[in-house]
């Protein structure tokens, strides 16, 4: 019933995925409309996108989807607002999220003694990084690993402090749009001047 007339192309879907056809702005204010809609609690619609914020600092992106709705369902939080918060990852923030998760796993792997390293090859393909995986996790993905789940529970307390905040604003202008709404209504139906 909702669908297209004519399906995207996987190319169209990747071109989307970097640069929305209907503008960042009107993206971002989709998103914030979805996430003030929810029906669920503040607490939760905050901790949901928190969690999904958090999880996205791991270097495991195909499962990103999945840890967010896995905390979701084990701390009670919203399950949608976790999937919507994993979207803070993205082609444009993850290789800044990901460079201080390793660096700072490479930090505490350093500190405790295990060979870690931030530096890669001069030349890299995926073929050089997925056989310094293989070959040494403890150089690059082991730390990578631990910098992004440490990172993840460090920002989850201000990431959470920030929604709450925004969902608890978005959620009572839209009250206050309603309310407003209904007065309008009613003296129209009334016929009292405005």
């Amino acid at each position: 019933m909702f669908k297209r007339r004519k399906a995207r192309t996987v190319l169209q879907n990747l071109r989307e995925l970097f640069w929305p056809s209907m503008g960042w702005i009107r993206a971002a204010k989709y998103t914030r409309l979805r996430i003030v809609r929810l029906s669920d609690s503040t607490q939760k619609i905050a901790l949901g996108l928190a969690i999904g914020t958090a999880i996205s600092f791991t270097p495991i992106v195909g499962t990103h989807f999945i840890q967010a709705g896995f905390l979701a369902y084990i701390f009670r939080a919203n399950f949608l607002a976790a999937l919507i918060g994993t979207f803070a990852g993205n082609p444009w923030t993850f290789p800044f999220m990901w460079w201080a998760a390793m660096t700072f796993g490479s930090f505490i792997f350093q500190s405790l003694g295990f060979p870690a390293s931030v530096s890669l090859p001069d030349h890299i393909d995926l073929a050089v990084v997925w056989d310094l995986i293989k070959t040494e996790p403890t150089r690059i993905f082991m730390p990578w690993l631990l910098g992004g789940y440490l990172l993840a529970l460090l920002s989850m307390p201000l990431s959470y402090m920030i929604f709450y905040n925004m969902v608890h604003g978005a959620k009572k202008a839209r009250v206050r749009a309603r309310e407003r709404r209904l007065h309008r209504i009613a003296r129209e139906v009334t016929g009292q001047p405005r």
